[in-house]
């Protein structure tokens, strides 16, 4: 009954309100307070916090980031995160009812009595949800009768011993259209390709709130659902958030510093080194600090710990635009002077932000354009899942979905669910590049036109949505439209999987100018690219710039997909799955914000 997840699937794909495909059947996975730090467990969020500064103060309001537990970390198989049927209704397709299926809800159909082989176990394909973020059973019989009651006085000469919760289901041919809904009592019949596009009404349940083997609690909720497929793709979208641990001088010193027990006892002086691990002893005896970060400490020259707290009392910018342009700062620093600088003298922690500038390879390309390529050899992300979206059509949408938060709430204090991961990447920036002009060719100045009306983007995500639409400028086009093409480059060239490599494409606007950047990482263990392959690639970057450039001038979508041109109110210009579109796991922007008009337009 135990199905396995790494912990940044749950991160990436799944969390609160996804279903599961199980092997006995779909299961929904509740919220944190349910199915993991329920009542009768030992699991508390501040046994797997995550310390990361930037992602809670600048991003999370000062909520805490708590990681999910493994199977090989507490050395057993029994399941850790509990999870509950969902749909409820199934379908039984044994012969005794004559003709058709029969949709019950239950574990066992009323009819053949016979779950042992497994014909009681499929559960029905649909549910119904809106973009609320609410998620429901369909109501079957309802739906079958509409407004006039069920004449139940043919009971017994349709299907003696039925319950009420139970529809037979024809299936006359392979289309929603040949699907016939009866009901056994009173023998009413609806098609069920018509009633699959009807608005139902939504009733405001929120299932991944629902206690384990509660009843169905219900709520209030003015829009309209929709049915849709329980493993549509739209039916949650998690939005995550990813940041950096970007410093110069970055070990593993400023990660523990940012332990809160330990923040707390440094907002007085400390005057040596003894008296600091005679606090930390303190500490470690009540197991607020891990036995690592004692060792840490006590390793470290009190000069490095020293310029580690002074450094860990920094302000830390408090929106998303901002920690992406101080991360892009730090890069293009650490591209030039190292990390740690080359100046100063390597530390004793362990570093978790490593680049050796000496390794980087200077590229000429296009009209003279010279991009440098600097190898990352060690760096640390934090991604934690803010919430999740139901994307469910409907026909005047003119607002994003509702986000509805994956925060869990324990002792007045707020937690979200994270992954930490140690990886390598490459950084892409024009060398000793200043204010570039992105605003060449009748692209580009659509796209301007399109970020001048940026307001009028209400129902798209953007990553920094209370702040800045970035996105929009021609100048992120040109930059994320090459962070595609080498991504697809490096597949072809080098065989790694689109899905492997991820992105991080940063851009300053100045007016009419602007700098920009990209980030092509590799962070999950076990992973392509996280042994040394990706940094190792950066010898071979002259012959990989080549390949993507080469494919910026033609599709072989042309000329349908060469002839596209933005316009008010798109996401893309020239851009498709055969040119530029890559894996939705790899993309940050989820193949939006493309167009191949404005890198040719504007290759300097």
């Amino acid at each position: 009954m135990t199905q396995k997840i790494r912990p940044s699937q749950f991160i990436l794909m799944y969390g609160p309100g996804a279903i599961l495909e199980g092997k006995d059947g779909p299961r929904l996975i509740p919220a944190a307070s349910i199915g993991l730090f329920r009542g009768s467990s030992d699991f508390k969020p501040n046994d797997y916090r995550i310390d990361d500064n930037r992602m809670s103060k600048g991003m999370l309001r000062g909520a805490k980031i708590y990681r999910l537990p493994t199977n090989p970390e507490l050395g057993h198989e029994n399941d850790i995160y509990r999870t509950k049927p969902f749909p409820l209704w199934k379908l039984c397709p044994h012969p005794k009812h004559k003709g058709g299926l029969l949709l019950y809800k239950g574990d066992v159909c009323p009819v053949c009595k016979d779950d042992a082989t497994g014909n009681g176990r499929d559960a029905v394909a649909f549910v119904m949800a809106c973009r609320d973020g609410h998620l429901d059973e369909i109501p079957w019989d309802w739906l079958v009768h509409q407004s006039s009651p069920c004449k139940k006085h043919k009971l017994q000469s349709l299907h003696p011993g039925l319950r009420e919760e139970s529809i037979l289901w024809h299936r006359r041919g392979s289309g929603l259209s040949d699907v016939v809904l009866e009901c056994p009592r009173c023998g009413k019949t609806q098609k069920f390709g018509y009633l699959y596009y009807r608005p139902l009404p939504c009733h405001g349940r929120h299932p991944q709130q629902e206690r384990l083997g509660s009843p169905r609690r219900a709520g209030t909720c003015a829009r309209k659902a929709r049915m849709i497929t329980r493993r549509a793709s739209n039916l949650r979208l998690s939005e995550t958030r990813t940041l950096l641990s970007i410093q110069s001088t970055g070990t593993s010193l400023h990660v523990y510093l940012q332990n809160p027990s330990i923040e707390g006892y440094l907002l007085r002086p400390v005057n040596s080194k003894d008296e600091l691990m005679g606090a930390l002893e303190t500490l470690r005896s009540k197991g607020s600090i891990p036995v690592d970060a004692l060792e840490e400490f006590q390793n470290s020259d009190w000069r490095e710990i020293c310029s580690a707290i002074e450094e860990s009392k920094k302000p830390q910018p408090d929106t998303y635009h901002d920690l992406l342009l101080d991360e892009f700062r730090e890069l293009v620093k650490a591209s030039t002077d190292g990390a740690p600088p080359q100046a100063a003298a390597r530390p004793k922690a362990r570093v978790i932000f490593e680049i050796n500038p000496g390794e980087a390879k200077v590229v000429r390309a296009g009209k003279g354009t010279q991009f440098r390529f600097t190898p990352v050899q060690t760096m640390r992300t934090v991604t934690v899942q803010t919430g999740f979206r139901r994307d469910i059509p409907e026909s005047d949408a003119s607002e994003l979905p509702k986000l509805v938060p994956a925060k869990h709430i324990q002792d007045s204090e707020t937690w979200f669910p994270g992954v930490e991961f140690y990886g390598e990447g490459i950084f892409v920036h024009v060398d000793k590049g200043g204010w570039a002009d992105y605003t060449k060719g009748e692209s580009a100045k659509a796209w301007s036109d399109g970020a001048s009306c940026a307001d009028q983007y209400r129902n798209f995500v953007f990553r920094d949505a209370n702040n800045s639409r970035d996105e929009l400028n021609p100048g992120f086009v040109w930059w994320h439209t090459l962070s595609h093409l080498l991504i697809r480059a490096i597949g072809e060239e080098a065989g790694y999987s689109p899905a492997s490599i991820r992105e991080r494409v940063y851009f300053e606007p100045n007016g009419g100018r602007g700098q920009g950047g990209i980030l092509l990482y590799a962070t999950q263990p076990g992973g392509e690219g996280t042994l040394g392959g990706l940094v190792g690639l950066v010898p071979h970057m002259q012959k990989i710039l080549r390949v993507a450039l080469d494919k910026v001038a033609s599709c072989s979508g042309d000329p349908l997909c060469g002839d596209a041109r933005f316009h008010k109110g798109d996401h893309n210009g020239a851009s498709c799955y055969a040119c530029l579109m890559t894996s939705e796991t790899s993309c940050e922007h989820k193949n939006m914000w493309l167009d191949r008009h404005v890198l040719t337009d504007n290759m300097p």
